[in-house]
């Protein structure tokens, strides 16, 4: 099974997408297998956090962006911010794999949605087989 979604986050803000990963996957039918979440922007990561708290997310974007400041001289002249941004959810994973169990997929904690630009719209890929 294969579902695309496409969402809007507004000003950088992580999205939990750990309930449309479960919903597809039990939609799916698959009893044992993979789900692989990927992102489809260059702009965007995936990270996956043991608790649901937006406290460790804002820590993560912090430690990034600390080590990652938008700078002028990027070789692809693009904007510093858009360059910076790629460059930070280069170091996140642009998908992951969650193993389906018995019909569930088996998540510890919560997967989101990383984006470092200001657009709204974020894509993603839910496969499960």
């Amino acid at each position: 099974m294969f579902v695309q979604n496409s969402v809007c986050v507004k000003g950088q803000k992580s999205r939990d997408i750990t309930s449309e990963i479960v919903k597809a996957s039990a939609e799916s039918g698959v009893k044992e297998g993979i789900c692989c979440v990927s992102a489809l922007s260059e702009h965007t990561g995936i990270v996956s956090i043991p608790e649901k708290r937006q406290e460790i997310l804002e820590d993560i974007r912090d430690d990034l962006e600390r080590i990652l400041p938008p700078r002028t001289n990027y070789r692809d002249c693009c904007d510093p911010e858009l360059s910076a941004g790629r460059s930070r959810a280069a170091l996140l994973e642009s998908s992951k794999d969650f193993i389906i169990h018995e019909g569930e997929v088996l998540i510890s904690g919560n997967v989101y949605l990383m984006p470092f630009s200001d657009t709204c719209e974020c894509s993603y890929t839910i496969t499960c087989c």
